[in-house]
């Protein structure tokens, strides 16, 4: 039989330190949302920090909010929304519990990224506690703040292999009067990689750009009700100018559009949701070789993350060898997964000096 890991949920600061100093070997999680990265390990004791949850300060005007890293996104949300606020990289899995530690230890953005940057952008400060059980402060609550290495980007995405983050500091925006949805035909896959590609370079301001292998392009766009009109029709005569078989219409259900990569509907039940970052230029050989192995995948950020979805009956072991093949690089969000990291891996030698600096004794275990 299997033994079942040790679990705590520290619920103050003080509790956490003690867990670090008194344990070997620590496996840092949040709500366990993204099921691949918080899969059980049972070589480490599994530290929970939905106990260390709260608003700390929300500064209004100075547009930052304060908060422990256990707390629903959906928290930090309704408290942004009372001042016409909200996060503008559209955070997934919100409805499914996400906290804000966690999706910055993921490193996890939707399609708002294109215009406003991904949560590493949002990141201002970060209080953690590194693998010598000290509580360290990085960052600030300030935007001039800027002295010294830049700490909290680090963090993101270090899926708790570094440290065991209990609090951000988070910038903000207004939130938008209104926005809208343009569903773009392209007729084929060659002329919307086209379309994409001359949308995100235009002087039009988009909130996402998003492409299906159907040739279907879906572009999202911010404003008052008057410049939102305005930008539909500049689309509309950019499009035309490029493309005259090209047909736009405006959406009427752009929630059917976004929600699914928000909410992980999106995956399907027992499948594994792959994110690759891509380039453009790679999305063509990519998507023929997902097509042949009849794979779901969309195409976010105009073309610079692939979202995949590999079917539960394949192995894994089949995207890894095919993402080395194309020299890309993934991450398992969502699934049943031995391992979080697919295909090739980044700067392994980088992460290992700042793994020296922070834990040097190896007590984070994490997916790295």
């Amino acid at each position: 039989m299997t033994a079942v890991p040790e679990v705590i949920r520290p619920t103050r600061v003080e509790q956490l330190v003690d867990v670090v100093r008194e344990h070997a070997r620590i496996h840092v999680v949040g709500a366990g949302t993204k099921s691949a990265m918080s899969a059980a390990r049972h070589d480490a004791l599994r530290c929970e920090m939905t106990g260390l949850s709260g608003v700390i300060e929300h500064q209004p005007s100075e547009f930052l909010i304060t908060a422990f890293a256990g707390t629903p996104i959906a928290e930090l949300q309704n408290t942004l929304r009372l001042h016409g606020q909200y996060l503008p990289f559209d955070p997934p899995l919100v409805a499914a519990g996400a906290t804000i530690g966690g999706t910055l230890a993921a490193g996890l953005s939707g399609p708002g990224r294109l215009r406003h940057g991904g949560v590493r952008d949002f990141v201002m400060g970060v209080r953690f506690v590194d693998g010598l059980a000290k509580v360290c402060t990085a960052g600030g609550r300030v935007v001039k703040n800027a002295a010294g290495y830049d700490i909290p980007k680090l963090l993101v995405g270090s899926c708790g292999y570094l440290a065991a983050i209990f609090e951000l500091t988070l910038k903000v925006f207004p939130q938008p009067t209104n926005d809208r949805t343009l569903r773009i035909d392209a007729g084929d896959l060659a002329t919307a990689l086209r379309l994409q590609s001359i949308l995100a370079r235009s002087p039009i301001e988009m909130t996402a750009i998003d492409l299906e292998p159907d040739a279907t392009l879906w572009v999202r766009f911010e404003g008052d009700p008057p410049a939102v009109d305005s930008l539909t029709r500049r689309i509309r005569d950019l499009v035309a100018g490029l493309s005259p078989t090209a047909t736009v219409d405006v959406c009427g259900d752009p929630d059917s559009v976004w929600r699914p990569l928000l909410n992980g509907s999106w995956a399907g039940a027992g499948d594994s949701w792959v994110r690759v970052p891509i380039s453009p230029g790679d999305i063509a050989s990519l998507d023929l070789e997902l097509a042949q192995r009849i794979a779901p995948r969309r195409y976010s950020v105009a073309g610079n993350l692939a979202w995949i979805r590999w079917p539960a009956a394949r192995p894994l072991d089949q995207l890894d060898e095919l993402l080395r093949h194309l020299h890309l690089g993934g991450s398992v969000l969502i699934g049943q997964s031995s391992r979080y990291r697919l295909g090739q891996r980044g700067n392994v030698s980088m992460t290992r000096r700042i793994k020296q600096a922070l834990d040097p004794d190896g007590k984070f275990v994490g997916f790295a």
